[in-house]
């Protein structure tokens, strides 16, 4: 029998090849392999496919479509061939992972794992949904016990007993199960374990959220994943039992043939068009490596698009900047960046949005706390804030939640429209006929963030943080006028997935909090004094203001801070108008993508009006496209992409090499920030070529299930990963799914030492999770497998060489 001891560290196993599903408050995008970031990618998808059935690589239709659009040709295809032995390489498919209640449906023609599947998924959703009354503090093993006893369903299925005989400690219920299985052994009990998890992937990687990256005073019952593995065996072993099933040479299953993996195909359509010698070399690859074959041409092509733009454009930075913008390293920045630019002498930056403090806010009144930094990190400060609004915001919240347990509950939504609907049916015409008017009356985008309680912390600590994201952007000197911390968040309206617009540096929250703690600590006189006596000196005259950036909308607020100088006031004028003018032209760039948008929308004023109305139509499914497009990363100056227009498809980092000899700040952006974007563009990847179980499926099937996700229709399992609406405009991808490229302005010797210096670092490059470029010595270099550096050797130039970075528009 297994021991219970072992018990906790064989259901951490079998979670690795699980994703992690955040609740819908906090839905940041994330890699869904990242559990198995110690293999390498193609060694990690082929695991994939193994326990969660996914192909893993884009499929015939997306490697055709980039080939017909040119974004990967022939010499992609033998430049991708050139680069590894692929032949060397003969990744077997192997064979399915299963349960041994799936086996058994198998063997007999019985469909009874589904059955267990639709009870174990109902009983979920019951516990998360506070409808399971259990003692205080207990677990879903608990929880579920006392649920069973009254439940006709499982008694019928002889669960009830099997609940009693198992006990109360889910660990050793855990344990007997398994024996009863006849799974002593530690390998085949992850192996039943892993196929256990992979029956409902979604509800197995909340329980693994909950149990691995949740607080633990984290609000709501806790679904435990050893809790949940319990249930389920339970489930299985009932109905083994109930159908006479034998383990052993003497069973059902002795003898059945294991299910193979099923290998992702490669487009028939253009094996000729690559030429003989190539199509041959293809062709005697396994579908595994000559499906990664293509995504490497694919990648290949756009880095050397990327790069050559870098290597053609580019310009100094201003040298009296009307201000200086400091906003998040998210894509959609990039375009806020380039077309203020534009306007006028402006000088701008990019950080993580979280701007280098890692707070946990207590908003006034609330007893729920807002982790204001990226999920990879812990809090590092607490405080709280002073809201003068904090009581009608409280009270508009309460109403909020009360209407969203009435949508969410199993009847209550039938009894709340039924009594609500003649006073909602009025509202519901006004949101439908007029959505901006109900979005004013909301105050949705004029109330500020409140003031934060920066004594809590104190000077020292708070130069501490303010000193050190300046150096890490290369901002220590010829400060202008005004500094504008600009976070960013997204607003939409009847939107499950709204935080999954807001900023992932934010933990998934708006921005606008996070830059008025920044600037509202870099303007106090005692930080200011500690920054000073650390070398750097900002100049009495300039004041940091924070702003946010809707991302929706193109529109930015500002909330300057009382008492601001002459000179800072007229730079504040002009750079809100420019802001406004720039965050027009946006949008008008924006509106040649976003479905259904009309010609007449690509024209500043008119784009304007029409991003404003979508946001706040409660009816639309695609508000904005969120990060889709995001390909890579840029570490390094302005002056190395400034005039040059990436598409909103890069994430742009401010870094200066000479001001960093010791690599300290590049170690803080290798670690943090680069690691952030690379699950964006993971997660992003993965609901684009495996939608249908690594995607969210189609928004407008959504139900949401007490706020921890959504499910397809009526019930089952919680979708993972992205909506379809956030990756695809109908039925045409427009999201390219390719791997992270990192482009670090910085000596190789300094980013080797960096990588080397960190087990993620080295497993994600060395793994070809994330390709890695860089700049040293005047040129190009691109990362190898095993840590040689190779100059980059540019292709034949387009004529203009991001014309083709971005689907759509």
């Amino acid at each position: 029998m297994i021991s219970v001891r072992r018990v906790p560290a064989l259901v951490e196993e079998a979670g690795r090849p699980v994703p992690l599903l955040w609740p819908l408050g906090a839905a940041v995008a994330t890699n869904p392999l990242w559990d198995l970031r110690d293999r390498p990618f193609a060694d990690a998808l082929a695991r994939a496919r193994q326990v969660l059935g996914v192909a893993g690589v884009p499929g015939p239709d997306l490697l055709a479509d980039a080939a017909g659009t040119g974004q990967v040709t022939a010499s992609d295809v033998e430049a991708a061939l050139a680069t590894e032995p692929w032949e060397r390489h003969p990744d077997p498919a192997g064979t399915r992972v299963e349960t041994t209640l799936a086996r058994h449906d198998r063997a007999v023609g019985t469909a009874l794992a589904a059955a267990a599947d639709r009870e174990v998924a109902k009983r979920c959703a019951a516990w998360v949904g506070g409808l399971v009354r259990a003692p205080a503090g207990a677990g879903f093993w608990s929880g579920w016990r006392v649920a069973v006893a009254a439940d006709p369903a499982a008694r019928r299925l002889g669960v009830d007993r099997l609940a009693d005989e198992l006990g109360p400690d889910p660990a050793k219920a855990l344990a007997a199960a398994l024996d009863r299985l006849g799974l002593d052994a530690d390998g085949a009990a992850v192996e039943e374990l892993t196929g256990q998890a992979a029956r409902l992937p979604g509800w197995a990687a909340h329980a693994k959220w909950r149990s691995t990256w949740a607080a633990p005073d984290h609000p709501g019952p806790r679904l435990d994943l050893l809790d949940y593995l319990a249930v389920r065996l339970a489930y299985d072993v009932a109905a083994l039992t109930a159908a006479g099933h034998r383990s052993g040479p003497d069973g059902c299953c002795d003898g059945l043939a294991p299910v193979p993996v099923e290998a992702p195909p490669v487009p028939p359509e253009t094996a000729g068009w690559v030429g003989a010698r190539t199509g041959r070399r293809l062709a005697a690859l396994a579908p595994e490596r000559a499906a990664l074959v293509w995504l490497t041409a694919w990648e290949g092509h756009v880095r050397d698009r990327l790069l050559a733009a870098l290597e053609d454009g580019g310009r100094d930075d201003p040298e009296e900047p009307i201000a200086q913008v400091v906003c998040c390293i998210d894509v959609r920045s990039e375009g806020l960046r380039r077309h203020l630019e534009s306007l006028g002498p402006y000088q701008t930056f990019g950080f993580a949005g979280f701007f280098g403090i890692p707070a946990r806010v207590w908003p006034d009144g609330s007893d729920e706390p807002l982790d204001l930094l990226p999920v990879l990190l812990r809090p590092g400060v607490e405080l709280g804030e002073d809201d003068p609004g904090a009581e009608r915001a409280l009270r508009l919240a309460a109403a909020g939640r009360a209407a969203d347990a009435g949508r969410k509950g199993a009847l209550s939504a039938y009894l709340l429209a039924e009594a609500a609907g003649l006073a909602l049916g009025p509202l519901a015409v006004l949101r439908t006929a007029a959505p901006q008017c109900v979005a004013r009356l909301q105050g949705r985008r004029t109330a500020p963030p409140a003031e934060p309680r920066l004594d809590d912390l104190g000077d020292d600590v708070l130069a501490g943080y303010v000193g050190a994201a300046l150096r890490t952007m290369g901002l220590t000197e010829c400060f202008a006028p005004v500094v504008l911390v600009c976070g960013h968040g997204s607003t939409t309206a009847n939107n499950p997935y709204a935080s999954a617009l807001d900023c992932g540096a934010c933990g998934a929250a708006r921005g606008g909090r996070s830059a008025r703690m920044v600037a509202a600590a870099a303007n106090r006189p005692g930080v200011r004094a500690r920054l000073a006596a650390d070398g750097i000196r900002v100049p009495d005259g300039t004041v940091f203001v924070a702003g946010e950036h809707d991302t929706a909308t193109d529109t930015v607020t500002l909330w300057p801070p009382a008492g601001t100088g002459t000179a800072a006031r007229a730079a504040l004028e002009r750079l809100g108008a420019d802001l406004a003018r720039a965050g027009a032209a946006l949008a008008a760039e924006r509106a040649a993508s976003l479905p259904g948008a009309p010609r007449s929308a690509r024209r500043p004023r008119a784009a304007t009006r029409h991003v404003t109305r979508r946001a706040a139509d409660w009816a639309q499914v695609q508000p904005e496209w969120g990060l889709a497009g995001c390909t890579a990363m840029v570490v390094g100056p302005r002056r190395l992409t400034a005039g040059v227009d990436l598409r909103r498809r890069v994430f742009l980092h401010s870094y200066e090499p000479e001001r960093d000899a010791d690599g300290t700040a590049l170690e803080a952006i290798l670690t943090g920030p680069l690691v952030v974007a690379h699950w964006i563009a993971a997660a992003y990847y993965h609901s684009t070529v495996d939608p249908d179980v690594l995607g969210a499926g189609d928004k407008v099937a959504h139900n949401v299930v007490a706020g921890v996700g959504v499910w397809q229709g009526a019930g089952g399992d919680l979708r993972l990963g992205l909506p379809r609406q956030s990756v695809f405009d109908r039925h045409r991808a427009h999201h390219d799914p390719l791997r992270l490229l990192a482009v670090v302005a910085a000596p190789r010797e300094r980013i080797d030492a960096v990588v080397g210096r960190h087990a993620d670092l080295t497993a994600l490059i060395e793994g070809a999770w994330v390709h890695l470029a860089c700049r040293d010595a005047n040129r190009w270099w691109l990362r190898r497998p095993g840590g040689a550096w190779s100059p980059w050797r540019p292709a034949a130039q387009a004529a203009n060489p991001m014309s083709d970075i971005q689907r759509g528009g």
